[in-house]
């Protein structure tokens, strides 16, 4: 039972970022698979409900990815809300310059990347410099004084003593979520930018940029050039960001064209 200092229902109010595709991720594509595998094994129990709980209802309200490092708010059952923090072990100095070199002697495997695939050699470059590429469950090692080193250092300012508690586990879920759209996100998590390794020609981005000919089929496809766009990260609104965006898209595209044909344009729609 709860208490007046802990009572057992959260707050829906905190609007904030909400997982999109979170129950498609165990049938999705490997790496999404892999990530949830992950999380499972670090034995989660309830926490793995309640995580996936608030990261569909919004409760994480600020998450903040900076290389290796994640800093997160997440609105609890306190009035305020909890501080989460996660570190990620990354490849560093000569170790992140191999798995870079290798990379670009492996354009096929780096367009993969860029497109939103991953390989599954990728992993064996990571795991050459000792480096996993998905959380590991069980400590790395020890430090001198006997305490446990963790592949993923993770902070939470609740009392709840379990690594990870159930807001780290909302954050983990956010990130997976993330990562199943775009995997790119994962080596950076390890310390490698999958987009400063593409190759830069001026020339093709004028051309991509490039206004489409007269009668081309742009008006009917614009799901696959919302698509396009890549992943939008982090999204907040309550209906999925693509299924919003081909909305928009298609109204825009259809404004777009009785405007360059002279035709009256209603914008009440």
């Amino acid at each position: 039972m709860g208490s007046r200092n802990h009572p057992l229902r959260v707050t829906r109010s905190a609007f904030g970022i909400r997982a999109q595709d979170l129950r498609t991720l165990s049938r999705g594509e490997w790496w999404s698979r892999r990530w949830i595998a992950a999380l499972e094994a670090m034995r989660l129990g309830a926490r793995f409900g309640r995580g996936r709980q608030y990261a569909v209802s919004g409760q994480v309200t600020e998450l903040i990815v900076d290389g290796s490092q994640v800093l997160a708010t997440v609105v609890g059952s306190r009035p305020d809300p909890y501080r989460v923090s996660l570190g990620f072990t990354c490849a560093e100095g000569k170790a992140r310059k191999r798995i870079e070199d290798a990379l670009r002697k492996s354009p096929m495997t780096l367009g993969r990347l860029l497109a939103g695939d991953m390989p599954i050699e990728v992993g064996d470059m990571f795991r050459a410099e000792g480096i996993p590429l998905f959380p590991e469950a069980a400590p790395r090692g020890k430090t001198p004084e006997g305490k446990p080193v963790w592949d993923v250092a993770m902070r939470c300012s609740c009392p709840d003593w379990a690594r990870p508690c159930k807001h780290m586990a909302a954050v983990l879920l956010l990130l997976g979520d993330e990562i199943a759209r775009r995997p790119a996100t994962l080596l950076a998590l390890r310390g490698v930018d999958v987009d400063a390794l593409a190759p830069r020609d001026d020339d093709d981005a004028e051309e991509t940029l490039a206004a489409p000919a007269e009668g081309s089929a742009f008006a009917s496809c614009g799901a696959m050039l919302v698509r396009r766009l890549g992943p939008i990260p982090f999204w907040r609104g309550t209906v999925r960001c693509v299924d919003s965006l081909v909305k928009m898209q298609s109204r825009a595209s259809a404004v777009a064209q009785d405007a360059v044909s002279g035709a009256s344009i209603d914008l009440r729609g």
